[in-house]
């Protein structure tokens, strides 16, 4: 498994982490303090994201994959870093957090079959 594949793997764990934690505080509208469970949770993402593009621009730019570009990859990480906040809000937009986490996965997804 190359670099590329488990940090898009990571990703998609947390992709998965996120939506679970949506459907969870959709339900019981949880109270989050956030410093002690936001704050970490969305900085490990973002860090994730970080790592994540690090590795898969550099690729993407020299391979060259059927479908998948720099400003797709890009937009994959804005998503699901505004997602991952979104997550702690139970009364957020079904069907917008729901496009945006179905539109990370798909991404990611792609991005999984075709790394070397």
């Amino acid at each position: 498994m190359s670099n590329v594949q488990g940090k898009t793997i990571e990703m998609l764990q947390h992709n998965e982490a996120i939506w679970e934690l949506y459907l969870a505080n959709r339900e019981e509208q949880q109270e989050f303090d956030f410093y002690k469970d936001m704050k970490p949770f969305v900085d490990g993402v973002k860090e994730t994201c970080d790592a994540w593009l690090a590795l898969v621009i550099p690729w993407v730019n020299t391979a060259r994959p059927t479908y998948l570009g720099e400003a797709q990859l890009q937009q994959v990480a804005d998503n699901i870093q505004m997602i991952a906040v979104s997550a702690f809000n139970g009364k957020s937009f079904y069907k917008h957090f729901n496009d945006h986490y179905q539109s990370v996965d798909y991404t990611l997804k792609r991005v999984l079959e075709k790394a070397p």
